[in-house]
């Protein structure tokens, strides 16, 4: 009987010693934005994301990352390529300039990009 208990004990203060690790995912520094792509399961389309810092999905769209979304958001991006500058989210905050990282929310969705709030 005390054996099991200190097995439970055990597993118990293990499992939330995980916790903040799994409930914290953070692929951008705080008080940033990500920009990631990822490619649909059903097809070669690719499907661009902007993050909160925490994976969060903030807006989406069908296609590259620069240009308009779904939800009011824009990427603004260097001419003539799909480098970010700048960015603005739905509610009008402005976000920039952008810097590269490789990082992943979950288990297959890129984040390329971390943009600093403006």
């Amino acid at each position: 009987m005390i054996n099991n208990l200190a097995i439970r004990m055990i597993t118990l203060a293990v499992g939330l010693s995980a916790l903040p690790f799994v409930l914290s995912e953070r692929v951008c520094p705080d008080g940033t934005i990500g920009i990631g792509t990822s490619h649909a399961i059903t097809g070669p389309f690719e499907l661009s994301i902007i993050y909160s810092n925490d994976c969060g999905v903030i807006d989406s769209k069908d296609g590259n990352i620069c240009s308009s979304y779904r939800r009011g958001a824009a990427v603004q991006c260097n001419a003539g390529t799909e480098v970010p500058n700048t960015a603005q989210t739905g509610d009008g905050t402005d976000w920039g300039p952008c810097f590269s990282v490789t990082e992943t929310c979950g288990n297959n969705r890129p984040v390329e990009w971390c943009c600093l709030r403006a």
